[in-house]
């Protein structure tokens, strides 16, 4: 008999096939997957999929920040930032006014926590602020999940997508 401990398994990269096949799964869940290499051609590939002039929600995620995407929208560019327009507002006066900009942007983007091999995405939340867009209120999601120290590829799979180091 054989014991898995659990942080082994949660934390051991995937192999090859183990990758193709969650690859193939996402596909058939409607994601476009693109495989590109590291950081920078991760943001690239994200940005390149966000049209000019929209508006683009940057939930918390150390993803987007590691790779350079939350600054590329929140600090200035193309992009209308959801995030500086939704907290430019009072909480205490205009809390309704921020649900409706941080719920209902023409893109969002975030992390997911895993992506399971059958193609699946797992979000947790502290608060749950992110998953109305994520569900519904966004024209297009980008979700992000990295595992680092990883040499291998990023996949970046449009329409509620995920991007996977």
């Amino acid at each position: 008999m054989s014991t898995i401990h659990a942080a082994d398994r949660f934390t051991a990269l995937p192999d090859d096939e183990a990758l193709a096949a969650t690859v193939v799964a996402l596909e058939e869940h409607g994601f476009s997957v693109q495989v590109v290499d590291g950081l920078g051609a991760a943001r690239a590939a994200v940005l390149a999929r966000i049209a000019a002039g929209s508006s683009v929600m940057t939930n918390t995620s150390v993803t987007l920040a590691e790779t350079g995407i939350a600054d590329a929208i929140n600090d200035g560019g193309p992009y209308e930032s959801a995030r500086n327009k939704m907290f430019a507002l009072d909480f205490a006066t205009q809390a309704q006014e921020m649900k409706a900009i941080g719920g209902q942007p023409d893109y969002a983007l975030g992390s997911v926590h895993a992506v399971t091999r059958d193609g699946t995405l797992v979000i947790a939340s502290a608060s749950g602020s992110q998953l109305a867009s994520y569900a519904w209120g966004a024209a297009a999601s980008s979700s992000s999940s990295a595992r680092r120290n990883s040499s291998r590829p990023w996949k970046k799979p449009t329409c509620g997508s995920t991007t996977t180091a």
